[in-house]
């Protein structure tokens, strides 16, 4: 799956003084689509008023067959697709448009398969919202009713509630509504099967093509738990519908009140567990409540937190830590010169987009529920949500709901983690344990270089009889703790559980596969003269690498101080890694293997980044599943599954102290 996001919102907050905003526009829309040739023709029927000019976008693949005003035909300007109405007044006024076009045919290797581009096929159509496939600017609200008819092989569903549907002989008609202003609809249509159940009042339905349609029982089960549990925590769910629809593109893309995934991924387990609860909760987050942009998309990392870091939590607090110890490799495989402030992600754009917009955000709200407490929490969550359901919200109004139900102001903990670029770096210095006539009295210094953080850091006291869990408030460059205890400690751990967001340090974090992708400094070296393995090596270096490569040959980079990617064959690859002083890790001959991606330090400290194949088919077997692994140290394949992968041991790292001597 290439990418798994919400749609982008963009109406108005309803908060915002009304007799600044014209009403909203109102559309009655006919559709007649045919999916095999993607020929379209679209009757629609525009009401507004308050306004002297009416704007709207219209894709290059569509031509205005007629246009009227109130009845009378109508001109348009035009610059490109941008087109301009002037009104004689601001009165109420109708439009109707005649559209007619052919939506652009789907071809494997083009740029409709990233889901940013409409495009059709004889198993699929896919019109998305922001693509003008009707006369709107997409920038503004709108309220539609939208009828679809198809030939009777196919299934036409869209973003609003369904309304009606009608199968006959020749053709299969949808009705659409949306009363709630909101986005531009997002229309999809293929050779689907539907499978339906109604829960609590809601329709959840599947739109899956025929090998998938033993899965629509699973994907209805998952989608109804998953509603019902976001329901309780948050509140009521904001639509009437919500439909999973296989998709002949490879994405992940999220819509109010529905998902459109990729037919190869959706029989994989993580779609219908972490993913799937991801675009659930979206309809809270994120189109129930929209995200004001122009401060920050709080969303993506509230939606990771409540849905792919609780199902985490669910099965065990050691779980739980793992996926917050990844999200800190992660962050300290980030080079510091991509690091952003909170505030300042939008949108996934690539995978340092990623580490900051959702992981370090989720990592946020952990650290938040632990200042605030779990209760506090979430009665600000229920609160942000009865506040600003259907309105566009921004990080501000999120502090002032968890403020309320706190009971006290938390302006410097969301200034410090959402306006700051970077974390806090921490290491121990001096300790010091006395014998006192009943105990020990133990002191140690907390060194923080970056002034101006505060948090609080739990602390484990370990003694012979067993431990001690403590917790301290860290604000300043040097703080200094003491305890006394009636046994000499052994052993002091801070932060053993990992709950405090911060730049890990080199032994406490191995190598993985993202310490190299993301750094714009990583040298490549191909090393094979075979033609048909170094083409197939460059597309892997495009798959796996966040920033443009830089190609090099070995000799240039054997004394480099930066990070280096080196592809080869395993016939070759000990003899390349002599050079470099290395050798292959020991855990790579216990597993057969046609192909290998492992990661290591060399002797400056520096990553590395190892991959080598039997042959070009082994290594072209790689373009898919290789990209999604860049949180490990190494993963072996067999063609192009994953027989084992891991990350390396590390110590307990530089927080972890034996107490030893006085």
């Amino acid at each position: 799956m290439t990418r798994i996001i919400a749609a982008l919102l963009y109406f108005v907050s309803a908060g915002l003084p009304a007799q600044n905003l014209p009403p909203p526009l109102e559309h009655v829309i006919e559709i007649a689509l045919t999916p095999d040739s993607g020929e379209i023709r679209v009757s629609d029927r525009v009401t507004f008023s308050g306004r002297d000019e009416y704007r709207f976008r219209l894709a290059p693949w569509l031509s205005i067959d007629r246009l009227a005003l109130n009845g009378v035909a109508a001109d348009l300007g035009n610059s490109g697709n941008d087109y301009v109405l002037r009104l004689p007044d601001k009165g109420r006024h109708v439009l109707e448009f005649m559209l007619r076009g052919s939506i652009p045919a789907r071809s494997g290797g083009d740029a409709a398969a990233s889901g940013q581009y409409a495009s059709s096929g004889s198993d699929g159509v896919y019109l998305p919202g922001w693509e003008a496939w009707i006369a709107h600017d997409d920038e503004e609200p709108v309220r539609f009713r939208m009828r679809v008819t198809v030939p009777a092989s196919q299934r036409a569903v869209a973003t609003g509630k369904l309304v009606d549907e009608k199968v006959g002989d020749q053709t299969y008609s949808a009705t659409f509504e949306l009363a709630q202003p909101g986005e531009t609809p997002s229309l999809f249509a293929g050779p689907y099967r539907t499978s339906e159940r109604l829960s609590d009042g809601l329709r959840l339905r599947t739109y899956f093509h025929a090998e998938l349609d033993t899965l629509a029982e699973p994907y209805l089960d998952a989608a109804e738990a998953y509603i019902r549990r976001f329901r309780a925590e948050i509140g009521d769910y904001p639509y009437a519908d919500f439909h999973v629809i296989s998709a002949p593109i490879p994405v992940g893309l999220g819509f109010p009140n529905l998902t459109y995934v990729g037919r190869q991924v959706i029989p994989l387990p993580f779609m219908r567990t972490r993913s799937l609860a991801h675009e659930v909760l979206h309809n809270w987050w994120g189109n129930g409540v929209a995200v004001d942009y122009a401060s920050g998309n709080w969303a993506e990392g509230l939606t990771t937190y409540m849905a792919d870091y609780a199902l985490e939590r669910d099965k065990g607090e050691a779980e739980a830590r793992s996926m917050r110890v990844k999200w800190l490799r992660d962050y300290a495989a980030l080079p510091a010169q991509r690091d952003q402030p909170v505030r300042a992600f939008r949108s996934k754009q690539h995978q340092a987009s990623q580490v900051i917009g959702y992981n370090k955000v989720a990592f946020i709200f952990h650290m938040l529920s632990i200042e605030i407490g779990q209760a506090a929490f979430d009665a600000g969550l229920r609160r942000f949500w009865s506040e600003h359901r259907f309105r566009t919200a921004a990080w501000q109004d999120l502090q002032a709901a968890f403020e309320q139900s706190a009971g006290r102001e938390l302006g410097w903990f969301f200034e410090q983690w959402l306006d700051r670029r970077g974390a806090p770096r921490l290491s121990l210095g001096a300790h010091r344990i006395e014998q006192l006539e009943n105990g020990f009295r133990t002191s140690i210094e907390i060194l923080q270089p970056v002034a101006g953080y505060r948090f609080r850091l739990p602390v484990r006291l370990i003694m012979p009889s067993g431990f001690e869990r403590h917790e301290i408030t860290v604000s300043e460059t040097l703080t200094t703790v003491e305890w006394i205890t009636d046994d000499r400690p052994e052993s002091i751990h801070f932060d053993p559980e990992s709950d405090v967001f911060r730049l890990l340090q080199q032994d406490e974090t191995p190598p993985i596969i993202r310490d190299i992708t993301l750094n714009p400094t990583t040298s490549v070296v191909i090393g094979s003269a075979d033609v048909d393995f170094a083409s197939i090596a460059r597309s892997l270096v495009a798959g796996i690498m966040d920033v443009e490569p830089r190609l090099a040959q070995l000799a240039d980079v054997e004394n480099s101080s930066g990070p280096l990617l080196l592809i080869t064959t395993s016939d070759h690859v000990g003899e390349l890694l002599v050079r470099l002083g290395l050798r292959p890790p020991p855990e790579l001959s216990q597993v057969a293997h046609t192909a290998a991606a492992w990661t290591a330090r060399r002797a400056n400290g520096v990553p590395l980044l190892v991959v080598s194949a039997d042959n070009a088919a082994g290594l072209r077997a790689l373009l898919r599943p290789l990209p999604h692994y860049g949180g490990q140290s190494y993963v072996l394949f067999d063609g192009g599954r994953a027989q084992s992968r891991g990350i390396w041991p590390v110590a307990r790292g530089a927080l972890f102290r034996h107490l030893s001597g006085g």
